[in-house]
């Protein structure tokens, strides 16, 4: 996939999962055990060597210019992060936050320096005013000027969760607040769906619904599902499915991505069925996972896909920055892509970095 490497990340702590029940309801669309870690005092010299890749590309990345994440829309509809990496052409006055709204603007000087098939949300005219940063409380203020584009009601959450769950990327940030000419945004003039005067990941994104399930007694579970462009590149996607509520939000999770998703004509499932859930639990910054799987055997490489998708799932449900694997006992195995997992591994740095 178009991951580039694992590196630390401000943990994101919040509090209900739907803060928003009006606005989902109105669309369509663990008890902590101690897992003994394994401390090796001569980890094998594989595992040097990927964490070293790893963070070389991640530098080697990010060094050519600035790299923001924005979630721009996918050819199947979906909200989709991009990390794109800025010439030396952006403007230097401009905050990371004014960068990335800018690259979420329907602008045609911009618009060929996107992915191939993925689109800006915020329509074109679209103007900022004012970003403001508070980072004791870990907030970012939007304040657009007047007028301000119409946007058609079915597309308007979607604008409304591209905004939050980009300027969330931002370092520090896990509160958004909108308004238009100073006034708080309190509803969407089209579609009349609600919006909270602040707004967080709770929102959810590309919201799923499942049978029979109450939205006043659910909850949501954001699920990184797979996808591919018209030309065959990878990249994960976003998916929040709301459930029936539950004591555990990192199992219910996990075991909704083995359940995979939805939409099997544009999203792939990243774990097989035949997987099952040994152990999980939460110790100071670490999620630790136990799997079965009953295909695989010893010494065998494991998709990285897989991996990338566990770990995105399971940080974004806990807020944790880090996710440890043990799979059929084994706490030593390699992806794919040749990164070994006998330690634990954290999110990744940079989502969805595809050629431009």
């Amino acid at each position: 996939m178009s991951t580039k490497s694992y590196r630390g990340r401000s943990v994101r702590r919040w509090g209900g999962l739907l803060l928003l029940l009006p606005l989902l309801s109105a669309c369509s669309q663990g008890t902590p055990t101690n897992q003994g870690v394994d401390a090796r005092i001569d980890p094998p010299p594989s595992a040097i060597e990927q964490a070293m890749i790893g963070e070389a590309s991640a530098a080697t990345f990010s060094a050519a210019g600035e790299v923001v994440t924005v979630y721009l829309l996918d050819r199947n509809g979906y909200l989709a992060p991009m990390s794109l990496r800025l010439d030396d052409q952006s403007p230097s006055n401009q905050s990371s936050a004014q960068k990335a709204i800018a690259w979420m603007t329907v602008n045609q000087q911009l618009k060929d320096q996107l992915p191939q098939g993925f689109y800006a949300v915020l329509p074109e005219g679209t103007k900022v005013s004012s970003v403001t940063e508070n980072q004791s409380e870990e907030t970012v203020s939007v304040d657009f000027a007047t007028p301000f584009p119409s946007i058609k009601a079915t597309q308007e959450r979607k604008v409304i969760e591209a905004l939050v769950w980009t300027l969330t990327e931002l370092p520090g940030i896990n509160k958004v607040k909108l308004s238009i000419a100073g006034k708080p945004i309190r509803s969407l003039p089209a579609s009349g769906l609600p919006v909270d005067t602040v707004l967080t990941r709770g929102l959810g994104i590309n919201l799923q619904t499942t049978k029979d399930v109450q939205p006043s007694r659910s909850m949501g579970v954001t699920l990184y599902f797979s996808s591919r462009t018209a030309d065959g590149e990878g990249y994960f996607v976003p998916v929040t499915r709301l459930i029936d509520r539950q004591p555990d939000v990192a199992k219910a999770a996990l075991e909704q991505l083995i359940l995979g998703p939805q939409n099997t004509k544009s999203l792939h499932a990243v774990l097989t069925s035949d997987m099952s859930i040994e152990k999980l639990s939460q110790l100071a910054d670490t999620v630790n996972v136990s799997l079965k799987h009953t295909n695989w055997e010893p010494k065998s490489l494991v998709p990285s896909e897989m991996m990338e998708a566990l770990v995105l799932t399971l940080t974004e449900a806990t807020g944790l920055p880090q996710v440890r694997v043990v799979m059929n006992g084994d706490d030593s195995f390699v992806d794919s892509d040749q990164r070994s997992y006998d330690r634990p591994v954290t999110r990744p740095a940079y989502v969805n970095s595809l050629s431009r």
